[in-house]
């Protein structure tokens, strides 16, 4: 019932895709009319994932999400590393606007910083925080180690009062094995993947995560995705 309303919405003009909690998959398995006319496999949607519609070019950047825990539970806290990494994406994008060869990926890298930079300046103003002194941002792995840096040197420096811990979400590039969802047709290989995360744990052990996980599931139910996430003090 719910793929032949979503059927009769689209034949009218409505745009769907997969949010990524294996819809597509799921309906599949339960013989809903969901693959393609001439479908090339069982597994031949005639609706994208999210990831493979929307989120594909942000994470072929390197962009993902970032998140960070203040321990010392001060909001005073949160707000010092919003403008730490204001700071720091700053200086990314001056740094980026000089180079010489302006190419798309350059050009897109840039655009993705201009619009971290106005999520965390307006992050604070939007009262986002529930529980714990937290934030999530999309940063690059180049932002993420300056961020990271120049956290240390905050603590180090009293500007922040306690010990910050960084992670990320379990929909992070690299982290998982997701084929309905993550990698759902991701044409580099990726959706035929089963050890990304895995390995990704390993060498997490080896960089000196403070804790590391790997898990089943990761919203698409289990036995579908195995996850790796970590926290580093």
């Amino acid at each position: 019932r719910h793929v032949a309303a979503v059927n009769r919405m689209v034949a009218k003009g409505m745009y769907f895709w997969d949010y990524g909690n294996s819809f597509l998959y799921q309906a599949s398995v339960a013989g809903a009319e969901i693959l393609k006319a001439e479908p090339e496999s069982d597994l031949d949607f005639r609706y994208p994932s999210y990831f493979e519609d929307i989120m594909g070019d942000i994470f072929s950047l390197g962009f993902g999400p970032f998140r960070w825990v203040c321990t010392s539970l001060l909001p005073e806290d949160l707000a010092a590393t919003d403008e730490i990494a204001a700071e720091v994406m700053e200086a990314m994008l001056s740094e980026l606007k000089a180079f010489p060869d302006q190419t798309f990926g350059v050009v897109k890298v840039q655009e993705q910083l201009r619009d971290n930079l106005q999520w965390i300046r307006e992050a604070g103003k939007n009262k986002l925080v529930v529980g714990s002194q937290a934030r999530i941002l999309y940063s690059d792995g180049d932002g993420r180690k300056r961020i990271a840096l120049a956290f240390n040197e905050a603590i180090k420096s009293g500007r922040i009062k306690g010990p910050v811990v960084l992670s990320r979400d379990h929909h992070d590039v690299s982290g998982t094995d997701s084929p309905f969802r993550e990698t759902a047709n991701i044409t580099d290989g990726s959706m035929f993947c089963a050890d990304m995360a895995t390995q990704n744990a390993i060498g997490l052990g080896f960089r000196g995560g403070t804790y590391i996980a790997l898990h089943n599931g990761g919203g698409t139910g289990w036995g579908n995705a195995t996850n790796g996430g970590f926290g580093l003090v």
